[in-house]
């Protein structure tokens, strides 16, 4: 299929700046290193991208798209085009540029506008772990508060409301069969720019599966299925954004990323197709929190802990005065060993258990103390103030 999209003049390539976050989250905190888009993952290779110019979101980093380990490479079976393209009023209709924050540090991302009252879809991964999140209407400039609404973090997906916001332009969705050789584009907030670029390349396969991690080692690694695969280059910052067909609609997510070395034309991007994130969509907007889905917020503990990988074992280093795990009688310088039956010997163990508590609920908590004595007790969760 030849692209309709007009393209846009070149740009130079340039590493991506280097990010390192501190992500304090619902019972943790963590630094990690990342050199990708947001979310289309912590990659351990480096991506060519745009230098981030000083402007709209000082201070911000984007938000890394998630490394990915594919089950196969496959061989595109036609010939590929990809490059830049022009960003017309319809590339920008319905997009948001997200801005949240971890800690002491910013992180960028992109989102779709859902419905005119703000509903907006984005990659989990690009929320995860904020204590707060703004977006941005691309065309406008109008900035609003952000509220995670719901998220699945099996499939990367998360849904988002804007305070106030109404009669909002949003994305036309894809209902069309797919193939691989189809014309495509991938748009967003490209290394947290914060203003909209974009670029062609086309569908390379269909129903990948890859692991990736995010940009905090408290957050477990995630198997994706079902994926789209492209050549159309993105960068940390268009995680969340969409990928458009020849017609403009949007036929998926771009979710995650990662190529062999600097060469450009290895560039391998991952987006979740519309169909499958609608069907998160429309699960947390009926209230039907069943499954992998989360509606609401976390869980909070109220502990600080680092791994010890060594002993495969959780360490708290500091305990937050009248929280839950303070009441259970948890000290600084104890081990968690067990979380609502389940057994805790790393960090991301603690953060999937805790997704899956309700605030408010008394669960077992097992510890060993600095002294070595084991023991256990009830905890009564409170509601953690990060995403």
């Amino acid at each position: 299929m030849t692209s309709p999209w007009p393209a846009a003049p070149k740009r130079p390539a340039s590493r991506p700046t280097s990010l390192v976050a501190v992500v304090i989250g619902v019972v943790l905190a963590a630094v990690a290193q990342l050199s990708t888009i947001a979310v289309l993952g912590t990659t351990a290779v480096a991506w060519a991208g745009r230098t981030p110019p000083a402007a709209p979101f000082p201070g911000l980093s984007p938000t890394p798209i998630q490394s990915p380990t594919p089950t196969a490479s496959p061989t595109p079976t036609v010939q590929q085009t990809t490059g830049p393209v022009d960003v017309t009023d319809d590339v920008q209709r319905g997009l948001v540029l997200i801005a949240g924050r971890t800690g002491n540090e910013g992180v960028a991302g992109t989102g779709m506008v859902l419905t005119p009252d703000g509903f907006v879809l984005t990659n989990y991964h690009v929320v995860r772990s904020t204590s707060s999140v703004s977006a941005t209407v691309a065309p406008t400039g109008r900035t609003y508060k952000a509220k995670l609404v719901g998220r699945d973090a099996t499939k990367d997906v998360a849904l988002l409301k804007l305070e106030g916001a109404q009669d909002l332009k949003v994305i036309a969705h894809d209902r069309d069969p797919v193939a691989v050789g189809d014309a495509v584009v991938a748009a967003g907030n490209a290394n947290g720019q914060g203003y909209v670029t974009a670029n062609r390349g086309n569908i390379q396969a269909l129903n990948t599966s890859i692991s990736v991690r995010s940009a905090s080692e408290n957050d477990p690694p995630v198997r994706l299925r079902g994926l789209i695969q492209t050549n159309a280059p993105a960068w940390p910052g268009d995680s969340g954004g969409p990928m458009f067909d020849a017609e403009g609609e949007v036929l998926g997510m771009t979710t995650a990323g990662g190529s062999d070395d600097n060469d450009e034309r290895d560039k391998q991007v991952y987006a979740v197709p519309i169909d499958a994130a609608m069907k998160v969509v429309e699960q947390i907007r009926a209230g039907d929190e069943s499954g992998t889905v989360v509606i609401g917020p976390k869980a909070y503990l109220g502990v600080v802990v680092r791994a010890d990988d060594a002993a495969q074992a959780v360490v708290v280093t500091r305990v937050e005065d009248g929280t839950p795990a303070a009441k259970a009688g948890i000290r600084s310088g104890d081990t968690i060993s067990s979380v609502n039956g389940t057994a805790i010997t790393s960090r991301s163990d603690l953060s999937t258990v805790l997704d899956k508590v309700e605030p408010g609920s008394t669960i077992p908590i097992g510890w060993t103390t600095a002294a070595g004595r084991e023991r256990t007790g009830q905890v009564t969760v409170g509601t953690s103030s990060i995403n």
